[in-house]
């Protein structure tokens, strides 16, 4: 999913909707003009000056592609690190007229008036973590539970699962085994088995990383997420809300990083969601990287399709 891939007939008036939602609060940042002006292009509009698009209106919110045009008015919102009042009641307004239902414009409200608990609890509540230890605990019960998540809290550990990915170490450079080697031992993870580590279960993450390239600091974070967000088949604008709120309002949604502001930079954060749009499959769910560790790590690459960034274009 490419947010701005909607309705030739609706992409001006997407950009329309962002616009007025940055003006909402009185001026647009410098956050929200380099949001705007990606966006623009990545609705290919050509040099359409964003001071002369004419004024939004809410009565024009009725049509195609209403839900991605209300998503789009929740990121422009936190683009600058905040969210202001007046910015969730255009988003609801909008959202009501167009006929959406997305939890994120309740999310958005509770983020502009500082109800930042309620916002938290109501995204865990629906978040991957909660999916994972309930698809855990239905498929391999409470040991299953705790040998998932245990290591995450420095309780159980695995030494003959940890020994493998040690192992990797032997691996040819450029291999997909290698590539992951050195993506732990690099950034000083841990490995599965290791206290602190992820469930082998969990390391699609990680392998995302590896797929994409993408280093492990707040704005390698935040890039592989929006990249996520491009193939991923469930729900994929909850992951470009919940690291839009991690890294650029600097909220700690996610417990395995840190909440860091300001770390996103628009026309990336676009670019690299539009390079996981063009993926061939969710690397999340259906990439079996288990099963080619030996693979030459390019060749992986180019059959899933993982351009180099270089060559994605907006």
């Amino acid at each position: 999913m490419f947010l701005f891939d909607v309705d030739e007939n609706r992409k001006a008036l997407m950009l329309r909707a962002m616009r007025a939602v940055a003006e909402a609060d009185g001026e647009i940042t410098p956050k929200e003009r380099a949001l705007l002006e990606v966006s623009r292009d990545a609705l290919r509009l050509g040099p359409t000056s964003i001071e002369d698009l004419p004024r939004f209106s809410t009565e024009e919110a009725t049509g195609p592609d209403g839900e991605r045009i209300v998503q789009a008015m929740i990121l422009m919102a936190i683009m600058d690190g905040t969210a202001s009042k007046e910015e969730a009641e255009l988003v609801k307004s909008v959202a009501e007229r167009a006929g959406v239902s997305d939890a994120r414009v309740e999310n958005l409200r509770q983020l502009a008036e500082g109800r930042v608990r309620w916002m938290r609890f109501d995204l865990t509540r629906r978040g991957y973590a909660r999916e994972e230890l309930t698809r855990t605990a239905k498929e391999e019960g409470l040991v299953g539970v705790y040998r998932t998540f245990g290591p995450l809290l420095g309780l159980a550990r695995d030494p003959e699962v940890t020994r493998k990915y040690i192992a990797f170490g032997e691996y040819p450079k450029g291999t997909v085994a290698r590539a992951y080697f050195d993506l732990i031992t690099q950034n000083d993870l841990s490995f599965p088995g290791e206290a602190g580590g992820i469930a082998e279960r969990g390391m699609w993450h990680d392998m995302l990383h590896v797929a994409g390239g993408y280093p492990t600091d707040p704005i390698g974070e935040a890039e592989v997420v929006a990249f996520m967000a491009g193939f991923r088949k469930e729900d994929p604008f909850f992951w470009l809300f919940t690291v839009a709120l991690q890294f650029q309002v600097g909220l700690v949604i996610s417990p395995f990083a840190p909440g860091v502001p300001d770390q996103s930079d628009p026309r990336r954060f676009v670019l690299h969601h539009k390079r996981g749009s063009l993926v061939s499959c969710d690397l999340s769910t259906e990439w079996r990287f288990e099963e080619e560790w030996d693979a030459d790590l390019e060749s992986v690459r180019r059959r899933l399709n993982v351009l180099p960034v270089e060559s994605v274009s907006l």
